[in-house]
């Protein structure tokens, strides 16, 4: 009893805690709920309508908008539905300010005015600015340089007479980093640079003037102590040191130490090389240098197997080695094979009838023969295809022997001997007309010997995906003459790559590319004919002038003796009544590429090109006439209408993929000059327009 009349007792003196319980509870309540709403303002997100700004003076309202996270609806997001939280409008405001400080408006304010709702549109922001006088740089000053002149400084900076003065002095740091730098490739490796502002009012009022003093103190310079490799477990320590520009007791000129990093990088050996002082000794002014390397798996190997309709059984291999014993040198072996099966000249073959293809390629290079700055380059091969629709086999065998290297960093040339032999023979299973006419023609294997030189000077901002700068390239080649072979003729090219960043956007890309081939000694007497066929200028397809078909520009071939020597004799597929290609080329392309609006998250952008281009025989045959901008493509004994030799023009537009390797592309274009084909039993006439599908930029 005595436990129930407790429990009693404790359950009337609970009430009263029940009921603070309540109320603390509730309370808790209450305050979770402010706690809450108060987390949720800063997480709320608004609809934005617009942005507007007053009080700016000495900047258009949208350039100040660009500067903002928040950003407005526009007509190139068309589906972007603008939306901003309360929270960052504090960074907004300060964004505005540091803008405002480092264009010398040092006293500037930036405020939030109000925030107005539009009911179905959203919230209007309206920033307030009060500018205030603005700081111009009167004078530029350096005390202490020493070792660098005053003129080799200015040279260097960004904030000088006549600019802003920046509130900050860390706007300066560009500018520090590009004095020290200055310094750095005059071995002076600790040099201390301190900037200092000293302002008065402008003698109109108008303003603030600034004079900026740079003092100096520039050290001692330094001499390179000891080197050490670190990193490099394959690659001979010899290798390494034979791409540096830098050697112990050199002054440590800090150029040189970047060169030699970049020559590393060169070699294609390493993932990444660093060369960064270890130990510096202050008073005895060394330095002892770690050049420190990450090396990539040298070796690698390559399989694959395939099926197809021509190529029933298709097998590939490869094998590489980038590095062989340490040295550099490269050494690469590819082969392809397949068991051909496809219809020669339209008769169907059983899969026991089918032929042997294959290409097999060695490659060897040195990049440094005796540690000089020329490589030695080798390349062999053999091929067999088999080519059912002109009822021939074609054997083609080579090398080519030469050098690569680099006169400078932007300046590659390239010079090599090469050796092809082409050699048909007729499809076992080709009719016995056509083994006859084979026979008739007597097609026989050709011989090419030639030294080719090419020059490369790329001063493009980047490989894949360039927006400025320009890309020349020249090549020639002499075959025959003392050389021995089958033909005899000189051969060059000069092109011209051009690249700008457009003020609305996107890139514009021209080239003009001119080439011409001419023969000489034994083969003068064939005329044009004494360039082989393989060896010849051709135009049109995706990557010279989009709107014509591929290397379809151009003489024609129309006698069918022609035809059939071609196609014995040449290692290029032909369809009936090709091009026979020129001796003379004449190319020019303008291309703007700009990305899209609403798929460019998807790295999709488009262009819009004009090209222009054709082939000529002869040099008589370009003449003033043909530069005409359109004809019609009549009767080819109209003197109105479009002729082989009219140069061609067309236009168009396409869609691109961006990739880390380049574009993938899809082009349609439009020809402006189309012409209509009469020969043996041909009427034919230029497409009104053509797909093209390629990857990688056309130039």
């Amino acid at each position: 009893m005595g436990n129930r009349v407790r429990s009693r007792a404790g359950g009337r003196r609970s009430w009263p805690w029940r009921l603070v319980s309540a109320v603390l509870f509730c309370a808790l309540l209450a305050g979770g709920a402010v706690a809450d709403d108060e987390l949720d303002y800063g997480l709320q997100t608004h609809r934005l309508a617009h942005i507007e700004i007053t009080g700016n003076r000495a900047f258009p309202a949208n350039l100040l908008k660009s500067l903002l996270r928040i950003q407005e609806s526009s007509w190139k997001r068309p589906l972007h539905v603008a939306k901003y939280r309360p929270h960052m409008l504090d960074t907004q405001l300060r964004i505005l300010a540091n803008f405002y400080h480092n264009q010398g408006f040092h006293q500037a304010a930036v405020t939030l005015d109000t925030i107005t709702t539009l009911p179905g549109e959203g919230d209007v922001i309206r920033f307030r600015v009060s500018e205030g006088a603005r700081t111009m740089i009167r004078k530029v000053v350096f005390t202490g340089n020493g070792p660098v002149t005053e003129a080799e400084l200015r040279a260097v900076i960004r904030y000088k007479e006549g600019r802003p003065a920046p509130a900050d002095l860390n706007a300066l740091g560009g500018d520090i980093f590009s004095i020290r730098d200055l310094y750095r490739d005059r071995a002076y490796l600790m040099a201390r640079i301190n900037p200092a502002w000293d302002i008065e009012a402008s003698p109109d009022s108008s303003g603030f003037l600034a004079d900026l003093t740079y003092t100096i103190q520039p050290g001692r310079n330094f001499l390179i102590g000891s080197i050490t490799l670190q990193g490099n477990k394959i690659t001979s320590d010899h290798l390494l040191t034979r791409e540096l520009e830098i050697a112990p007791g050199q002054p440590l000129f800090w150029r040189q130490v970047e060169q030699s990093r970049r020559n590393l990088l060169g070699t294609s050996l390493f993932r990444d090389v660093s060369i960064v002082p270890v130990d510096v000794d202050t008073a005895g002014g060394m330095a002892d240098l770690a050049v420190k390397v990450l090396e990539r798996k040298p070796a690698f190997y390559e399989l694959g197997v395939g099926v197809g309709s021509l190529e029933r059984i298709r097998l590939l291999a490869s094998w590489g080695h980038y590095n062989i014993r340490g040295t550099g040198r490269r050494l690469q072996v590819r082969g392809r094979g397949s068991w051909n099966v496809e219809d020669v000249v339209g008769n169907s073959l059983n899969f026991d009838q089918g032929q042997v293809n294959y290409r097999f390629d060695f490659d060897y290079v040195n990049p440094r023969l005796r540690d000089s700055r020329y490589s030695l380059d080798f390349n062999t091969f053999v091929r067999r295809d088999t080519r059912g629709e002109s009822g021939l086999n074609l054997l083609s065998y080579g090398f080519s022997l030469g050098s690569t290297w680099k006169a400078s960093r932007r300046v590659t040339n390239n010079l090599y001997l090469g050796l092809k032999i082409t050699d048909p023979t007729v499809h076992p299973y080709a009719p016995q007309d056509l083994k006859d006419r084979f026979n008739e023609i007597g097609a026989d294997y050709t011989e090419v010997r030639s030294v080719n030189w090419s020059v490369y000077i790329d001063h493009r901002d980047d490989l894949f995906h360039p927006t400025t700068g320009m890309y020349t390239t020249g090549t020639l080649e002499l075959a025959g003459g003392g050389l021995g072979g089958d033909f005899s003729f000189i051969k060059g090219s000069a092109g011209w790559h051009n690249y700008f960043r457009t003020p609305v956007g996107g890139v514009l890309a021209m080239r003009f590319l001119v080439g011409a081939a001419t023969p000489y000694g034994g083969s003068l007497a064939r005329g044009p004919d004494g360039v082989p066929y393989d060896d010849r200028f051709f135009a049109g397809g995706a990557t010279t002038v989009r709107g014509y078909d591929h290397n379809s520009l151009g003489p024609q071939v129309a006698d069918q003796d022609e035809l059939d020597r071609l196609n014995y004799t040449s290692d290029v597929l032909l369809p009936d009544n090709p091009a026979r290609g020129g001796n003379y080329l004449l190319l020019s392309n303008v291309e703007w590429r700009f990305p899209l609006p609403l798929l460019r998250r998807f790295k999709l952008s488009s262009v819009l090109f004009c090209d222009g281009g054709n082939v000529w025989a002869r040099l008589s045959d370009l003449r003033w006439r043909a530069f005409r901008l359109t004809s019609d493509p009549g009767d080819p004994n109209d003197p109105g209408s479009t002729k082989v030799w009219d140069y061609r023009y067309s236009w168009g537009t396409g869609l691109r993929l961006d990739t880390p390797f380049g574009p993938v592309r899809v082009d349609v274009g439009f020809p402006l000059k189309r012409v209509r084909y009469l020969g043996q039993g041909r009427d034919y006439k230029d497409p009104d327009r053509i797909w093209h599908f390629s990857l990688g930029y056309p130039f």
